[in-house]
């Protein structure tokens, strides 16, 4: 299963790497006006030039997919490592506007984890669990009145909050992510196929926020000016994909 979630990783990045760089930066790149003399070799040789090593680099990613798909545990696990370090890089150099990362975090995880489910299992249910708790305490403080952290909570349109929490949402959200705490603890102990789903359906809820409304949260957010939107780049999409990714690990050890 780990196999094949980093091979597909690495497949949807090669497509996507070719489709959208060259609609949303070759293309437009391309048509702007250069300097005279800026390219002595000439504007078509760099074009195709430029257009050869970008489109190179997905024949690379589908190389790596194919060699993943029959190399052992510890090349897996290698390739892990590059996913997560090509995560890391992309995360920091674009401050978290470039949703790779995402997608190299997630493969990363998979290849350098899934060997090693039996153990890492519990481990991950332990840090997504101690993520919640922490998640619900602060939403519980801010319930009962305090005020650290929640002028950035909201996303903001306009200079102002995009909509008024009613009396209770927040007390309502404490109340998810301590069951939730539960559930992946829970998941991550018993044998029982119905926990590991509930892992798995977690997985699915923490990667649909860490994806975004393709507005105003998240890697599809199309605001990023925001006190929010700096802070949904630097913590809470990071946070919500480092719990889909926990779930995700809890809920497939459960059900191999």
């Amino acid at each position: 299963m780990s196999r094949l979630v980093c091979v597909a990783i690495l497949v949807i990045t090669a497509l996507l790497h070719s489709v959208l760089g060259e609609r949303r930066l070759l293309q437009p790149l391309f048509k702007q006006p250069l300097p005279k003399g800026s390219t002595p070799l000439g504007r078509a040789f760099v074009e195709r030039t430029l257009r050869f090593v970008w489109h190179l680099l997905s024949v690379t990613w589908l190389a790596v997919a194919y060699l993943v798909a029959r190399a052992d545990d510890a090349a897996l696990m290698t390739v892990g490592v590059m996913l997560l370090v090509s995560s890391a890089l992309a995360l920091a150099i674009s401050r978290g506007r470039h949703f790779a990362w995402a997608l190299f975090a997630v493969g990363g995880a998979a290849a350098l984890f899934g060997p090693q489910l039996g153990p890492v299992g519990p481990v991950a249910a332990g840090v997504a669990a101690l993520l919640l708790l922490a998640i619900a305490v602060l939403h519980l403080g801010w319930e009962f009145g305090l005020r650290w952290g929640r002028a950035v909570a909201i996303p903001e349109l306009a200079g102002r909050p995009a909509f008024q929490p009613p009396r209770g949402l927040t007390a309502l959200v404490a109340l998810a992510c301590a069951a939730a705490a539960v559930i992946v603890l829970l998941a991550a102990r018993s044998e029982a196929a119905h926990w590991a789903w509930l892992a798995l359906a977690g997985a699915f809820v923490f990667g649909a926020r860490a994806l975004g409304d393709f507005r105003l949260v998240g890697l599809t957010k199309r605001v990023y000016s925001t006190p929010f939107a700096r802070w949904d780049d630097r913590l809470f999409t990071p946070i919500s994909l480092a719990l889909a990714v926990c779930f995700a690990l809890v809920g497939v050890r459960g059900l191999t």
